[in-house]
């Protein structure tokens, strides 16, 4: 997403459940810790310093940031509840009212399932936050925005047991389900990819994890991965980004969008890097700037870089980022069109690509 331009009921579980006395009797993957570079996903990251704003918890699977409490339109409600109903806004959405969502800008981004924000103001029934695992040059605190208050929750005891606990994440397909049983016959709710929930214990086969809103819920073990701690994600390989990309093709386009439910074109590359334990910023022009990658050639590119283009042949102003394939093919969010393989487009706009893997 530019910056710069206007954006085109519980059961209790007694089946063969594991507790865990402590967060350390996981059998989690192990992974050592990386070289500097583009900042480690949550890299062990200090507590919120003393001053920082009240922290709050997207207790919906997907929290949608506003630009203002004014910018959602009738046909925008499906957005705005608890629970929230994604693909049905989507669907209600005829074309002229997505493309209204970019040209008067008036989403900014998505938050998951269980993440922190900060509480920046309070009006009206919404909620100025900062965002503080979607890093932007607008906002040191975090990518900024409006979330109606029926999607919050302050939890102190989920967040907690979320900073002392190993977590699960959702990385194996776009949305997965969480359910009430270790058997995994009660639905209760569709979560989207890169989704993390703290991990209470686990059977064979589903993870007990907590929840800011539902308290001890369950996942299927075979849809998530599990770790200690964001750093200890593995360092993946350039094929290895491009591998989840492909997670996302024929995921509709929505401006503003971070989730499994839609992405735009930086909430795309912003995800797949992320949910392969690498910090990048929300918006393709930080992600150009502010990344801590290093700009690569044409004639050097590798699965996995990012390709960058800009206004004015290439020299103005950063409007879009595409994850590089391979064979002059690359994975993008563009035009209001669902998630593709496209050629890469080498032309006056090209701004240049940069890599974040050493």
């Amino acid at each position: 997403m530019p910056t710069s331009v206007p954006r085109p009921g519980r059961r209790r579980a007694t089946a063969a459940l594991t507790v865990l006395a402590s967060a350390a009797a996981l059998a989690l993957p192990s992974a050592t810790a990386h070289a500097a570079g583009p900042q480690r996903a949550g890299a062990d990251a200090p507590s919120a310093p003393s001053g920082t704003p009240p922290t709050a918890y997207v207790d919906v699977a997907v929290a949608t940031v506003w630009t203002g409490p004014d910018s959602p339109r009738p046909v925008d409600a499906p957005a705005l509840t608890d629970p929230v109903h994604p693909d049905a806004w989507q669907r209600a959405m005829t074309g002229e009212q997505q493309k209204e969502l970019v040209s008067e800008g008036l989403t900014q981004t998505q938050v998951q399932y269980g993440r922190p924000v900060y509480v920046l103001e309070k009006k009206d029934g919404w909620s100025k936050v900062a965002v503080p695992d979607q890093a932007s040059p607008k906002n040191p605190l975090g990518y900024p925005g409006w979330i109606p208050d029926a999607q919050l929750t302050r939890n102190a005891h989920y967040g907690a047991v979320s900073a002392h606990r190993p977590f699960a994440l959702v990385d194996k397909h776009l949305k997965t389900q969480l359910y009430d049983d270790p058997q995994l016959r009660s639905k209760t709710l569709r979560i989207g990819v890169n989704t993390r929930l703290p991990v209470l214990g686990r059977t064979g086969k589903a993870v007990r994890v907590d929840t800011p809103d539902q308290g001890p819920k369950w996942l299927s073990a075979g849809e998530v991965s599990l770790h200690r701690r964001e750093s200890d994600i593995p360092r993946p390989s350039g094929d290895d980004l491009v591998r989840f990309a492909k997670k996302f093709l024929g995921l509709p386009y929505l401006w503003g969008g971070r989730s499994g439910f839609g992405v735009d074109c930086s909430g795309l590359t912003s995800t797949v890097y992320q949910a392969q334990g690498i910090e990048l910023p929300r918006d393709a022009d930080a992600q150009a700037l502010h990344a801590g990658g290093r700009k690569v050639a044409k004639d050097d590119l590798a699965p996995g870089d990012l390709l960058f283009y800009a206004h004015d042949s290439g020299t103005g102003a950063i409007y879009h980022v595409a994850l590089y394939v391979g064979d002059d093919k690359m994975i993008e969010a563009h035009d209001l069109k669902p998630v593709r393989i496209s050629r890469a487009r080498f032309d006056a706009d090209y701004w240049g690509a940069m890599r974040y893997l050493p």
